[in-house]
């Protein structure tokens, strides 16, 4: 099976608690893989104020709700045998100061430093939060196999996944896989996994565990989230970069260490 070595280790890189099991549940339950870095997992000040999300999935205490989510995580991924790395950086909905990228750089560097195989989000649907982790993650690859994975429930928006017989899903999900600056896919052909009965029936238990998120998604994703037959299709795409990927030497507090000039 593709990306899957017994002898490797293999991370899943997901922006928020919930995306990676949205997203990549076939990978989750592969031998090879026992850990997800679960990247936008930080708990609010205790001043910080109630996100419009928050307020929708009916949240009373922003660091209540998101430490809420850690352990829903937590349970969920349990369920695939895999545990959650939770960094410590705010989503967007509670950031008050520009993302520091250097730091989030180095967090996942070291996240990741056992790992040979990397599945990442593609950032299908342009959520600032994917793209922020997705480069992030590319940018520190080194020599790692990489995938990007198609991020649900947005990758579903125009049907999922061939989509409206007069709308070119295909050619929209490939556009945005492939507009990644400097990169280039191996393939413009996304790869389709169909999971079989007990996987999907194990992945649908797993989205359940996100209590505090499941009434929101369910409404959001429509198409019968999470038991319509679009919900058991995961799409994915075998990457490699144009250009060797940053790996920078970084310093205790994540600032690159500058090159020593060489001399004659």
């Amino acid at each position: 099976m593709l990306g899957m070595n017994p002898d490797s280790k293999t991370v899943v890189i997901s922006p928020h608690p919930d995306d990676a099991v949205l997203s990549c549940w076939d990978v989750l339950t592969r031998p090879d893989t026992r850990r997800v870095v679960t990247v936008f997992s930080g708990i609010p000040d205790s001043n910080a104020r109630l996100s419009a999300w928050d307020r929708l999935t009916g949240a009373s205490d922003p660091a209540a709700r998101a430490s809420e989510r850690r352990e829903e995580d937590r349970r969920a991924l349990a369920i695939a045998d895999c545990t959650p790395t939770h960094l410590d950086f705010l989503g967007s909905t509670h950031r008050t100061d520009a993302l520091d990228t250097a730091a989030l750089r180095a967090a996942i560097r070291r996240a990741v430093a056992d790992a040979d195989v990397m599945w990442i989000p593609a950032a299908i649907g342009g959520h600032r939060d994917h793209i922020a982790a997705r480069d992030a993650a590319l940018d520190v690859r080194g020599s790692r196999t990489c995938f990007l994975y198609a991020d649900l429930p947005y990758a579903a928006r125009f049907g999922w996944p061939v989509g409206h017989p007069n709308l070119d899903v295909k050619g929209w999900l490939t556009a945005q896989a492939t507009g990644i600056p400097g990169n280039s896919l191996i393939s413009e052909e996304y790869r389709t996994t169909l999971l079989s009965d007990s996987k999907w029936a194990s992945k649908i238990a797993a989205l359940k565990e996100y209590r505090s998120q499941f009434a929101a998604l369910r409404a959001a994703a429509e198409n019968g989230f999470p038991t319509g037959p679009e919900w058991a299709y995961e799409v994915f795409w075998p990457i490699q970069l144009k250009s060797p990927a940053i790996d920078p030497l970084l310093d205790g507090e994540g600032r690159v260490v500058p090159s020593p000039r060489s001399t004659r």
